[in-house]
């Protein structure tokens, strides 16, 4: 008897043990939600709750004057321990050509040896991007975007010329910098550039994207290396009906190469507030402080309801900032102050992250996104013209009046009413604001409104009280 009740101690003692360190297993980050260099503000990133940030490693940098040098200072020590403590994955972004490295000794310059193979002695980069790798693999960065912007062709109208090769030279880069990482790092991760998207577009041109994935598929040896990629960057602008219209469409592009296990990562997206009378900018798209948080809220919204893996904000900080002329972008700003997108991503990233199916539906007149959680469902609203009008949610039987919040989570109570056996809440739709641009820039005012159950039925009533179901 003695020794039955042993064993069965013994027993429960273990099945509790096992319980015990199951629950103790930590659980894998959401890597969702990140920003651009969080090392200038590392406290108002973690308040933020961004769980990555982008940092640049310049090649030019790192070897400024040989490629017998390797210069780690060029990405401070500091930067990565606070990115550690915080438990925020960096991704690096690799671009800039040393002067030693090129005929032109231009930044953006083709590097010499990059038509060689990857471990050529005379295929600098080839050599910069396994050294690289290997050393800060040891120090847990895997995730590499290989180059920036190669689609910009022309410095007119203020734009940057970040690389001045063609995409043939751009595939080369790329397949380099990918056989070379993966050689030293079979973790390492490899994102495609961020395109800026409307270059090609206003120029008429093949978007950069299609063409690059043409020249791919040409190589014989594409299928065996993975395309020479895991994953895709966009940068996003502005306004807020371009976020679907890119997204959809590199998404067709990778779905033409049957490539649809590629991530799709918007590296960047914002709307700069050039109206922010703290530090604006006299320059066309003259968005104001709110129309940047709606802007946030929204792009948000779209990006998940897309399919989109990770998302960063342009940017955190405005560092080295001359008021009048440098462009205002940070969700804070040069003297340390918040601006109230800080609030908006804040939110989005509270109120945004473990949603488990996001749906977007769409009108003429407006847009709304569901987000689906274990118990409740998240609707995500706004008009698209600059007519106000009316959201009207089925809640069901929730008889309580709803809260319902604006993009920064500033929130206030709405009653429902009982109409035709259920119970409905009546939102506003504030119209878009008509600012220099002639068409609607971003979204009108965001409304969010959460209701416990599965997502229901949405209709719009808009300014002539015409009423339409979102389907």
């Amino acid at each position: 008897m003695r020794a039955s009740l042993v064993l069965l101690l013994l027993i429960l003692f273990a099945v509790l043990t096992a319980r015990a360190d199951e629950s103790a297993l930590p659980t894998e980050t959401n890597r969702t939600f990140g920003v651009v260099e969080a090392f200038y503000r590392p406290d108002e990133a973690q308040a933020l709750g961004v769980t990555w940030e982008r940092i640049i490693f310049a090649w030019d940098r790192f070897q400024p004057n040989s490629p017998h040098e390797f210069v780690t200072s060029a990405v401070p020590e500091e930067y990565l321990s606070a990115a550690q403590a915080a438990n925020r994955q960096v991704v690096g972004l690799i671009k800039g050509t040393p002067v030693w490295a090129s005929d032109s000794g231009s930044v953006g310059a083709v590097p010499h040896g990059i038509d060689l193979p990857y471990d050529h002695p005379d295929n600098r980069f080839g050599a910069f991007v396994r050294r690289l790798v290997r050393y800060y693999s040891a120090r847990g960065i895997h995730h590499w975007i290989i180059l920036n912007e190669p689609d910009v062709r022309s410095p007119d109208e203020g734009n940057v010329v970040e690389f001045e090769g063609d995409v043939e030279d751009y595939f080369a880069m790329l397949k380099v910098a990918y056989l070379a990482a993966k050689s030293v790092d079979p973790n390492a991760h490899i994102q495609i550039a961020g395109m800026a998207w409307w270059s090609d577009w206003v120029k008429g041109r093949e978007p950069y994207l299609q063409r690059l994935l043409h020249l791919i598929a040409a190589d014989p040896e594409a299928d065996e290396n993975q395309w020479y990629f895991d994953g895709i960057s966009v940068h996003v602008y502005f306004t807020t009906s371009s976020v679907w219209l890119m997204l959809d469409a590199y998404r067709a592009f990778l779905d033409e190469f049957n490539l649809e296990d590629k991530a799709i990562w918007i590296t960047e997206f914002n709307a700069s507030p050039r109206r922010d009378p703290v530090g604006g900018l006299d320059a066309p798209f003259r968005v104001s402080l709110q129309q940047q948080s709606n802007y946030i809220v929204q792009a948000s919204a779209l990006a998940l309801a897309a399919g989109v893996d990770r998302l960063a904000v342009y940017r955190l900080y405005d560092d080295h900032f001359i008021p009048g002329q440098t462009e205002p972008w940070g969700l804070v700003r040069y003297d340390g102050s918040l601006r109230p997108a800080f609030y908006a991503y804040q939110n989005v990233i509270a109120r945004f992250s473990g949603a488990q199916r996001v749906r977007r539906y769409s009108l003429q007149e407006a847009t709304v996104v569901t987000m689906a959680f274990p118990d409740h469902t998240l609707y995500v609203m706004w008009s698209d013209t600059y007519e106000p009008g009316q959201f009207i949610i089925n809640a069901g039987s929730h008889s309580q009046p709803v809260t319902v919040m604006d993009a920064q989570g500033r929130s206030w109570t709405q009653p429902t009413i009982r109409r035709a056996g259920a119970y409905v809440a009546l939102i506003d739709a504030p119209p878009a604001e008509a600012i220099d641009i002639p068409w609607v820039v971003v979204g009108g005012a965001v409304r969010m409104v959460e209701i416990e159950g599965r997502p229901r039925s949405v209709w719009y009533r808009n300014a002539d009280g015409q009423v339409a179901q979102f389907s």
